[in-house]
């Protein structure tokens, strides 16, 4: 009668860049889940070093959209699928507010395609990363995780946005009601 196969604790790769919030830049970084084990690697100028490595148990990961990050100890390591996201998508807001002033609706419209498109592109970085496996590793290996995709954020934008347009509207009626009385 065969063996069972020996049990083989998850493993899983996210790479990325982990964001520095003192100087604003971003560093290519891997972080890996292996024999209940998480681990974070960051590459400095002098090479790759370790940030931590601790049991997936001390770990919570949460994910949003194109990032993950990771909590040990109270400490924040926020990871992007790619870091590129973030300049176009400071750069799409610029444009879009010109094109707000100068009211050019079709520059506008430009931009809107340009931000679902680099929408698109942090998702499939994401995809491609190593994202959904790495939370499903760190997951099994006992981290607490929790994700938040671009359907829910998408809703609650969305939703944020029609709640805007109501409340806007409620006011004009006030307005316009109490103007005419």
């Amino acid at each position: 009668m065969p063996h069972p196969p020996a049990y083989q604790p998850p493993s899983a790769v996210f790479a990325g860049a982990l964001g520095d919030p003192a100087s604003g830049g971003w560093f290519p970084a891997r972080a890996e889940v292996a024999g209940g084990v998480i681990t974070l690697w960051v590459a400095m100028p002098n090479g790759w070093t370790q940030h931590f490595s601790v049991p997936a148990q001390e770990v919570t990961v949460k994910s949003a959209a194109q990032r993950i990050t990771l909590v040990v100890h109270g400490r924040s390591y926020p990871l992007l699928a790619d870091s590129r996201t973030v300049g176009r998508g400071i750069r799409h807001g610029i444009v879009g507010g010109v094109a707000s002033v100068l009211d050019k609706p079709v520059l506008g419209a430009g931009v809107d395609v340009a931000r679902g498109v680099n929408v698109a592109a942090g998702a499939h970085s994401f995809q491609l990363g190593g994202g959904p496996a790495f939370l499903a590793a760190a997951q099994q290996s006992g981290a607490r995780t929790s994700r938040v995709g671009y359907g829910p954020l998408l809703g609650i934008g969305c939703g944020c946005g029609v709640l805007v347009v109501v409340g806007v509207t409620l006011v004009t009626l006030v307005t316009l009601v109490a103007i005419s009385l």
